[in-house]
């Protein structure tokens, strides 16, 4: 029996676990690609990008690649929520809702369309306006949260900073859109909504950076190397005592995971 035999080999993720995060991070460029063709095409599109909201892509001729970019989005999240808590990094029950809640407003979003500004208030844009919001509050949480707590582990740190650094940053984002919906809503009251395209639009690109980031660096495929059970010492020590003289030394210096083995004992059998 060679010594190398005796060291368990690190844990590898089956090839699907391995293919979540790269499927995850096509789908986030194939909703980029959507969204840009979206606003350089007036075609698809005739709006300015910088006075009109992105739900009313809803209303125009492409509406069909704005509701693309969205369910590529949830699809993509959806990816990125199983491959986070297959490793570990999400395992709160909190923000696993909250993540799931993101995924879920995002279809919420692209099937219940806004109503027409001006136009009467319906149960469909309703659905919206609430799915709409809870978009803005749910993914900066569990960047914020994630960032937090994983900011010691060495695998994660440089995504853990960036991810605390863009929930921050997207909240003075979202405070244009969250107060005068919580005041016109919740309230009752009668707060004119910022309609500013341009600062959702930047809301928008620090949502899909954030999504990037969270997803985990590669090291973090590298599964911890089990540690040896009770019975690992005594089977090296009976094995070196049936090799003969000078083996347990040269079984010493073969470390786990190499494929080379302790080279047979120097002595003469007498």
């Amino acid at each position: 029996m060679s010594s190398h035999m005796l060291c368990p080999a690190p844990v590898r993720p089956r090839l699907r676990a391995r293919l979540l995060v790269p499927g995850a991070l096509a789908a986030f460029a194939g909703a980029v690609v959507l969204l840009a063709v979206l606003h350089v095409d007036r075609r698809l599109a005739p709006l300015d990008p910088v006075s009109t909201m992105l739900s009313d892509y809803a209303l125009s001729p492409g509406r069909w690649m704005w509701d693309g970019a969205l369910l590529l989005t949830s699809t993509g999240s959806v990816l990125l929520l199983v491959a986070l808590c297959r490793r570990g990094l999400l395992a709160n029950p909190a923000l696993v809702a909250a993540k799931v809640l993101w995924c879920v407003s995002l279809l919420a979003v692209a099937v219940f369309a806004k109503d027409p500004q001006g136009g009467a208030i319906t149960a469909t844009g309703k659905i919206h306006l609430y799915a709409s919001a809870v978009t803005c509050l749910s993914l900066p949480v569990v960047g914020w949260a994630l960032g937090r707590r994983h900011r010691a582990d060495p695998r994660w740190r440089r995504s853990a900073t960036w991810s605390r650094r863009l929930a921050l940053a997207a909240i003075p984002f979202y405070l244009p859109f969250i107060v005068p919906f919580a005041v016109n809503v919740i309230l009752g009251g009668h707060v004119p909504t910022v309609a500013t395209g341009l600062v959702e639009r930047l809301m928008m690109v620090l949502e899909i950076a954030l999504l990037v980031v969270l997803g985990p660096p590669r090291d973090a495929d590298r599964g911890p190397v089990p540690a040896a059970g009770p019975g690992f010492g005594r089977l090296t020590h009976a094995h070196a005592i049936r090799a003969g003289p000078g083996s347990g030394a040269a079984a010493s210096r073969s470390t786990c995971g190499s494929t080379r083995t302790a080279p047979p004992p120097s002595g003469r059998a007498g």
